[in-house]
């Protein structure tokens, strides 16, 4: 078939899917009503929690658009020779890298020798057990399809397999639960925290950390511009 009766052929079958839609605008409007009465009993309990309400809708709603999702950002890089989203997660590492930077010396200029748990951040102990998390973590993405947040920005759109990854999750979580004990005793408890600023000045930590991002960004748009080998 020629190139432009397939394109005609594509447009005409996208028309049609377009016009069997239903229209959303009434389940939108009801679930904003909805999130806007929810936002109101957060503030009565707290204004802090309001504030993370209406931050968790900005985000799902900036992820939704941007359909961002960590498997696809390894799997376009290799599949599809595109790091568009590998690129964009290195940049939000510079700009979280940036202002945890900003939070963390300010608090440790007022209180210096403050301890992991006082520091603001979370600071886990990096081991073999990071590893066998990580490679974990990466075949349950291959199997589902995606990463924990795009399941759920699915789910949210009205996908019903993903459902079956979510139970997955549950299951998950309980039986990590479970078994955290047992993995902290024979492993975590024996590993130790990596914080750069205990080994070399504030400054010059955050800009190495900074620095290898930005390699690693530079990396990724020299593969995607690579010329294929002949």
């Amino acid at each position: 078939m020629p190139s432009d009766g397939l394109n005609d052929l594509i447009q005409e079958r996208q028309k049609s899917r377009h016009a069997q839609r239903k229209n959303q605008v009434p389940y939108a409007m009801i679930l904003l009503v909805l999130s806007c009465v929810y936002a109101f009993f957060l503030w009565r309990d707290g204004r802090g929690y309001t504030a993370f309400w209406l931050v968790g809708i900005a985000l799902g709603f900036v992820m939704r658009n941007s359909r961002f999702c960590f498997a696809a950002t390894f799997r376009d890089a290799f599949l599809f020779k595109n790091t568009k989203l590998m690129r964009a997660l290195i940049l939000s590492l510079i700009i979280g890298t940036l202002g945890f930077a900003a939070i963390q010396f300010q608090y440790l200029r007022n209180h210096p020798g403050a301890g992991y748990d006082e520091i603001p951040g979370i600071f886990d102990s990096v081991g073999l057990h990071t590893v066998i998390g990580a490679f974990l973590f990466g075949v349950g993405m291959v199997i589902a399809g995606g990463c924990a947040a795009s399941v759920l920005m699915r789910i949210g759109e009205g996908h019903a397999l993903p459902l079956i990854t979510l139970l997955g999750f549950f299951i998950g979580t309980t039986l990590g639960a479970k078994d955290y004990p047992n993995w902290y005793g024979s492993m975590i408890q024996n590993t130790g925290v990596v914080y750069l600023p205990e080994y070399m000045n504030f400054g010059a930590a955050v800009f190495l950390q900074i620095a290898v991002l930005a390699a690693l960004y530079r990396l990724a748009l020299w593969f995607q511009n690579r010329k294929p080998e002949k």
